[in-house]
């Protein structure tokens, strides 16, 4: 019977194929915009001038700069092989996330230096959204 409608199970595969290869672009996107907004969601409040920031956790908004840093850029290679980076574009990103090492001088013998992760909680709280967007794009029904 797939003899006689070759032509057709050919079609159905290329579509389904076509299809398969938009879900994964439009997870992607959409995984991406959900992981931007929960990483700035992450630098809470308004810090002022003076004020001490608490090791550990999400740092305060001071001018704003690293929160509108946080950007990503899409990339694809191939068939369903779309994938994003998340992250801040501001130098100083690294330092503030993880602290140690990537610490500034000022920071050294200071409880700063244990940084004030921003990206870690948001990327925690997107790993539970991740499944949904995917089973979303690509007709997988429940996750």
């Amino acid at each position: 019977m797939i003899i006689n409608n070759l032509k057709m199970v050919r079609a159905s595969v290329n579509k389904a194929v076509v299809g398969l290869d938009a879900g994964a672009m439009a997870a992607r996107d959409e995984m991406m915009m959900a992981l931007i907004q929960l990483s700035k969601e992450e630098i809470k409040g308004r810090r002022q001038p003076g004020e001490k920031a608490q090791s550990g956790q999400p740092p305060m908004n001071r001018t704003g700069n690293l929160r509108r840093s946080i950007t990503g850029e899409k990339f694809s290679t191939g068939f369903a092989t779309h994938y994003a980076l998340v992250g801040p574009t501001m130098i100083y990103g690294r330092a503030v996330e993880v602290g140690g090492i990537y610490a500034p001088p000022s920071w050294q013998g200071t409880s700063a230096m244990n940084g004030f992760p921003y990206m870690s909680p948001a990327f925690k709280k997107f790993s539970t959204l991740a499944p949904v967007i995917i089973s979303k794009h690509l007709g997988l029904g429940n996750a």
